[in-house]
């Protein structure tokens, strides 16, 4: 009987917290940072969800990203209320995707 009921509680919970999830627009939220983290680092690469921190400003998440070539690193994914996208380095640098013209790149040599 103590084996039916834990069951039912562990299922409950699950099914409680997957709705938690869905309700808030996390799912959306990690979609859109895995399609910059795509844009910025390529297609090869694997992401890992550590953690969502929700703010007024609006949604921090904490990623694992696992790059084809080169060493993982955590990212922070910040997504604002009206859905633009950031990411940042552990040690607070800004990433970017490339311009889509050469006329909009910029570089330090010039």
């Amino acid at each position: 009987m103590k084996k039916v009921m834990s069951m039912v509680v562990v299922v409950g919970l699950g099914i409680g917290s997957a709705n938690v999830f869905a309700d808030r627009g996390d799912s959306e939220n990690l979609a859109a940072c895995t399609g910059s983290v795509e844009q910025v680092l390529g297609q090869d690469v694997r992401t890992r969800l550590y953690g969502i921190q929700h703010r007024r400003q609006g949604d921090r998440l904490r990623l694992r990203v696992f790059p084809a070539e080169g060493e993982s690193q955590t990212l922070s994914c910040w997504v604002d209320d009206e859905g633009g996208v950031s990411l940042q380095t552990a040690d607070g640098i800004a990433l970017r995707a490339e311009p889509a013209s050469d006329s909009q790149r910029v570089t330090l040599s010039e």
